[in-house]
């Protein structure tokens, strides 16, 4: 009897540790606003359908990373059907004190109904966040030692349209 109450005991403990282990946390990093130009539209393709939207221009801010988007930056998506877009964005952030860092993230906003009509036409600022799926995984590349913590770090950003041609993320490190 007392083997099987150290057992229990031993698997209950096991198992509670597993659990708090699986714990999912996270950091905001920064909000990535960009504005974009109209998307060049290279058509049907093998998968879906190519948008390419330039990167007009775009900020960084948040409490650790602060600067700007360069502007030969991009998003080369996919339009899959009529309610997923699939993200395939590389962009250069030069941060306020002049570091430079690689960024590119893929992903998917998803809508269905009267949402992904409105999202097709461009009008996804009249929805609500709650009307659309908009999540990113981005990763980053820099040579910068003040930002050398980035090479290693899972981040998730989820989206929403603000305003006609303009997007905004909110980045997170995965802890």
């Amino acid at each position: 009897m007392r083997n099987i109450f150290f057992f229990i005991l031993l698997f209950f403990t096991c198992l509670c540790r597993q659990t708090s282990a699986q714990t999912l946390r996270s950091a905001f990093l920064f909000d990535l606003e960009i504005s974009l130009d109209p998307p060049q539209a290279v058509g049907p393709a093998l998968n879906g359908t190519r948008l390419i939207f330039p990167f007009k221009d775009g900020k960084v801010t948040g409490e650790a990373i602060h600067g700007k988007v360069l502007n030969c930056s991009g998003e080369w998506g996919l339009a899959l059907d009529s309610a997923t877009f699939k993200m395939d964005s590389r962009a250069t952030i030069k941060t306020a004190d002049g570091a430079l860092i690689y960024m590119a993230y893929s992903g998917y906003n998803h809508a269905s109904g009267k949402s992904a009509a409105l999202l097709q036409q461009g009008r996804g600022h009249e929805l609500s966040p709650d009307d659309y799926y908009f999540r990113s995984i981005p990763v980053f590349e820099t040579s910068s030692p003040k930002y050398a913590w980035l090479n290693h770090t899972v981040a998730v950003g989820v989206g929403r349209f603000s305003a006609p041609g303009k997007i905004i993320y909110r980045i997170y490190a995965v802890k």
